[in-house]
């Protein structure tokens, strides 16, 4: 699928805003334990069909594909420059023409380097995201 496809229709991630701060049980959560967190809304249980990417002259959006697997779980990355500002996302199935792909999109994202938090917590990998652009990388 190619990465037009997975940005124009993927699903944005979980139904809550992250300009805020809130603990985690550990970095990425599976279901039953984001069912368990009270801020948290339910992970969708149907593919997603559409997401809204918003890039533009200061921000742009990352789409990090990952093995079915992972599917559940959330993706945590943040500014190199600024670790506290992490935010998080599912990974989720991606229905396109091609096939199912399982994503997590960061459909706004204010252009920088991000850190891709790995499932140990530690970075795994530094993902440019430049504006006015989708970029797409692996989540390993």
């Amino acid at each position: 699928m190619a990465l037009g496809e997975i940005a124009a229709r993927t699903s944005a991630s979980h139904g809550h805003e992250h300009g805020h701060s809130h603990p985690h049980q550990t970095p990425n959560l599976r279901q039953s334990e984001a069912a368990s967190s009270a801020p948290h809304a339910a992970r969708p249980t149907e593919p997603s069909q559409a997401v809204l990417v918003n890039v533009g002259e200061h921000n742009g959006a990352l789409v990090l594909t990952a093995p079915a697997g992972r599917e559940g779980l959330e993706v945590e990355i943040h500014p190199v420059s600024e670790p506290s500002k992490r935010t998080h996302v599912w990974v989720l199935p991606r229905v396109g023409r091609a096939g199912t792909v399982y994503a997590a999109v960061f459909p706004n994202l204010a252009a920088d380097d991000y850190a891709v938090i790995g499932l140990d917590g530690s970075i795994t990998a530094v993902v440019p995201v430049p504006a006015n652009k989708v970029t797409s990388s692996t989540w390993l």
